[in-house]
């Protein structure tokens, strides 16, 4: 098997994989005040301060979650405020605010900026905007940097969906108000990431029940995936020049084969590891199954829709039609990658190319 789908979840990288085996021999709950208690915790802090380390952050800043997910919910629910989300944030920020106003994006999916600022004039209480560093299913890059200096003008609080860039940008971390990252994204286990506070901003609790992670998050700490996620982001592996080289090759070959294809953010900023590309007039699901059938992964846009194959939300605030947008995949990339498994991907394509060519021509002469 081909996996090609690094964007939805990565390979557990063996650095996390030891330090979580490591882990499951430490028994006390990290609150309790006994020795079994205080082991536990020190590595639980020791997770902790791996990551706030990557970051140049206070470890006191980084707050355990269950994902980017709950992290996102919690600056959005705990907010009293006007909330402002981009069109193209992953759902976990983009539905879960009914009040949020929806920031307009151009073409290639980076927000408006003369859109944002005139949004921030109108606004006249405490106000939150919600921008997507790297989008998920198009891996292009936000420009943060003027995002940030506009919300500063207007005394707005930045938040920044990071999943999808730790390890493969070079974001100065420390300057971002608020942040969300998920452990699987860059080599960590499933289930846990993390909420990063760095500005000021009064939140709402959204799980009560307890004083764990400075009184904002109640629960008993996943010690195993805290441990798993500081481990990884120790080792994050993300080779830039590596995965720019499979890039370049894959969408120079896919045009190729298919001159009438469509590669989405290809003229802006993105990621050097996510390939977003429609094969005009072949379904999304047609080439997810020929895919699997040829032993290689892909995906047709976001893992969090249940499975589904639906038309983007993010192609479709990028003005693609849903005739498009339906006929899209998404191919990223990582470590465990090599130029055979994107040579594979490129001549299974190439069949798919061959057979719906082949069906149109005999439609043609029936």
């Amino acid at each position: 098997m081909i996996y090609l789908d690094y964007n939805a979840t990565t390979p557990i990288l063996p650095e996390a994989k030891n330090a979580m085996l490591n882990a499951f021999d430490y028994l006390g709950n990290p609150s309790s005040v006994h020795a079994h208690g205080r082991a536990s915790r020190k590595i639980l802090e020791n997770g902790r301060s791996q990551l706030a380390e990557y970051f140049s952050v206070p470890a006191r800043n980084v707050v355990f979650t269950s994902g980017a997910t709950e992290a996102n919910n919690m600056i959005l629910k705990g907010f009293n405020g006007n909330v402002f989300v981009s069109a193209v944030e992953h759902d976990s920020a983009l539905n879960v605010r009914k009040d949020a106003t929806i920031i307009p994006v151009d073409h290639n999916g980076i927000i408006v900026l003369e859109e944002l600022e005139e949004l921030l004039k109108k606004s006249h209480s405490p106000a939150l905007i919600c921008a997507i560093a790297v989008n998920n299913e198009t891996g292009v890059i936000q420009p943060i940097d003027e995002i940030l200096k506009i919300c500063k003008t207007y005394n707005a609080h930045l938040h920044v969906d990071a999943a999808q860039a730790v390890g493969k940008t070079d974001f100065v971390w420390s300057k971002l108000p608020s942040f969300t990252i998920s452990a699987h994204k860059f080599g960590g286990p499933k289930g846990v990431g993390a909420l990063i506070i760095n500005g000021s901003i009064h939140l709402n609790i959204l799980i009560e029940g307890g004083g764990q992670e400075r009184s904002l998050r109640a629960g008993t700490e996943n010690i195993i995936g805290a441990v798993g996620m500081g481990a990884a982001i120790s080792s994050v592996k993300f080779d830039s020049v590596k995965l720019s080289r499979f890039q370049e090759t894959l969408e120079k070959d896919l045009s190729s084969a298919c001159p009438n294809v469509k590669i989405f953010g290809k003229s802006v900023q993105r990621v050097s590891n996510t390939t977003s590309i429609a094969m005009l007039g072949v379904q999304s699901e047609v080439q997810l199954m020929h895919f699997d059938l040829n032993s290689i992964s892909v995906s047709s846009g976001a893992a969090c829709s249940s499975g589904k194959v639906k038309a983007s939300h993010v192609l479709k605030a990028m003005g693609v039609s849903d005739t498009i947008s339906k006929c899209a995949l998404r191919i990223s990339y990582g470590w465990e990658t090599t130029q055979d498994d994107i040579n594979t991907c490129i001549a299974a394509w190439k069949i798919l190319v061959d057979t719906q060519s082949q069906k149109q021509n005999k439609a043609h002469y029936a």
